[in-house]
């Protein structure tokens, strides 16, 4: 077939994000008696939080520290302090319930703090202390996490959260429930959560990639509200010649889905309205700093002169597939040596509260025959 010539047509959608004029970094750090062990010598978890929030710091206005666990423990301390005293009688001097921790609790109570340009930051192993009855407790704790997020998304519709998983060096005792396990020398995994609004945390994304935290990290997940993706195409003139197909490369900006860039290089995750004509080739990350633009996603549209319109939609996983994998359910230390009981409870009421948002956005185009 082959021949004739189509022109592409869109609506500019690039609006720059309205970020606000303070942003206000909340660090909060669990000081249950389960993360003494991480208070170690030599503790991953001291350098990562110390180097990951000090370069958050230069990005924001304000840096409140605080403890947590039956309450927000206020901390006075510079960040310097506040890491070099991160110790289990630091912990047990700045008091609230050291022994029994309830997370369903402590995100309710972060939550209740957060505002608009708030970004907070909450540190902890994220391990759910398992009564008697664990089958009741488990779902009970899925959903009063996805009533918290419910709730903190209808107050702000641009919130988003990332959760990063990391190990550490661990000396002392292992608790869940009433089961306890003394520990030398090994590694524990824990959690860093960023809870915001999504185009800031982009922007600190940009700036502080959550890659370069030091020691690395293990696994990252994020959620995100949906909005319509800003994107541009600079050519719009396209020739058909004989292989009935042109190749259309779009220029979108992808950092508000808060998404990791396996994710968004991953073709398999682009879905189309028309697959049969419009196939996602690649997508690749733009290196450009300045760019306002953050990929560019490579389309083959196949017989253009019958496709009127060509779209694209972005989404993410409901569960990352290593949350399933992290998860214990017994909270026997047998069972979870290198897990965490009840991740898996945490993040999927996390997930609940996004499940309107798992397709983040559509990238759509006219094509007319000239």
């Amino acid at each position: 077939m082959g021949g004739g010539k189509i022109v592409l047509d869109w609506e500019s959608s690039y609006s720059s994000p309205t970020l606000p004029d303070t942003i206000c970094l909340n660090v909060y750090v669990e000081n249950s008696g389960s993360m003494n062990g991480y208070m170690c010598n030599g503790s991953n978890l001291k350098d990562a939080v110390y180097d990951y929030v000090s370069d958050l710091k230069k990005n924001t206005t304000t840096c409140d520290l605080f403890y947590i666990n039956s309450q927000i423990i206020p901390c006075e301390e510079s960040l310097d302090n506040y890491i070099k005293n991160l110790t289990p009688s630091s912990f047990a001097k700045a008091g609230g319930n050291l022994k029994d921790t309830d997370l369903r609790s402590i995100f309710k109570l972060i939550m209740d703090k957060h505002e608009a340009n708030t970004v907070s930051v909450f540190v902890s192993d994220c391990i759910l202390d398992i009564p008697q009855s664990a089958t009741d407790f488990f779902g009970n704790c899925q959903v009063s996490v996805k009533n918290t997020f419910n709730e903190a998304i209808e107050k702000y519709p641009d919130l988003g959260v990332e959760i990063i998983k990391l190990q550490s060096k661990f000396d002392g005792w292992w608790f869940c429930g009433k089961n306890k396990q003394m520990l030398n020398g090994v590694k524990r995994p824990y959690y860093i959560w960023l809870i915001g609004d999504k185009n800031i945390l982009a922007m600190l994304n940009k700036k502080v990639p959550v890659t370069r935290i030091i020691g690395g990290i293990d696994d990252y997940c994020a959620y995100s509200t949906s909005q319509p993706i800003s994107f541009d195409i600079d050519n719009k003139r396209f020739a058909v010649n004989h292989s009935d197909k042109i190749n259309v490369e779009v220029l979108a900006d992808l950092r508000p889905s808060l998404q990791e860039e396996s994710l968004l290089e991953n073709i398999y995750q682009y879905s189309t309205e028309n697959p049969l004509q419009t196939k996602v080739l690649s997508v690749r990350s733009i290196s450009k700093t300045e760019s306002r633009y953050s990929h560019v996603i490579n389309l083959e549209l196949s017989s253009p002169q019958t496709l009127k319109i060509a779209s694209i939609t972005l989404s993410y996983p409901e569960m990352a597939q290593w949350v399933k994998l992290s998860n214990d359910s017994t909270g026997i230390y047998d069972n979870s040596i290198d897990k965490t009981t009840g991740i898996q409870y945490l993040i999927q009421g996390v997930a609940d509260a996004y499940r309107n948002h798992y397709n983040f956005g559509t990238i759509a185009f006219n094509l007319k025959n000239k």
